[in-house]
């Protein structure tokens, strides 16, 4: 019994010590970090509750027997979600990295309150043309093609 408290002690302390061996404001930490969450970046407020639907369509395009008219109306929802999620991603995307950056350094959260306005008002646009395309969609889409493309 003192034997199995142990080795559950020790490999406790092992795991511990494994993911806190580095200091919160070591910049190595941090580069590493961010490299691990830039896949989960979303230039969104709202993640992971809101289907990306025209991508989901466009995975699906063939199974959907979609008519010639929707195809049109879906490709020019796309493409205008599409130009608006281009032209804004790289804009919230270097101004998260400065936000992160200067945070980092020291500045004062006095001198960073403009650039995270400025930051969740991009963001809050292009949530809102990801909520425009999922209502757009929904519309151009019978019922029975977003119960098949919703499916679970």
């Amino acid at each position: 019994m003192k034997r199995a408290i142990l080795i559950i002690t020790a490999v406790s302390a092992l795991a511990f010590a494994s993911g806190h061996g580095k200091h919160e404001g070591d910049m190595n930490s941090y580069k590493h970090n961010k490299q691990m969450t830039k896949k989960a970046n979303s230039p969104f407020l709202i993640n992971g509750k809101m289907p990306h639907l025209t991508k989901l369509v466009k995975k699906n395009w063939d199974k959907l027997n979609l008519t010639d008219a929707q195809k049109s109306k879906l490709l020019k929802v796309r493409k205008e979600t599409m130009d608006a999620v281009m032209s804004l991603k790289p804009k919230i995307m270097k101004l998260e990295d400065k936000i992160a950056r200067y945070t980092m350094r020291g500045d004062k959260p006095s001198k960073l309150k403009y650039k995270v306005n400025e930051l969740a008002k991009l963001k809050a646009k292009l949530t809102m043309s990801h909520i425009k395309c999922i209502y757009n969609t929904k519309k151009i889409l019978t019922k029975e093609q977003l119960k098949m493309l919703l499916k679970k």
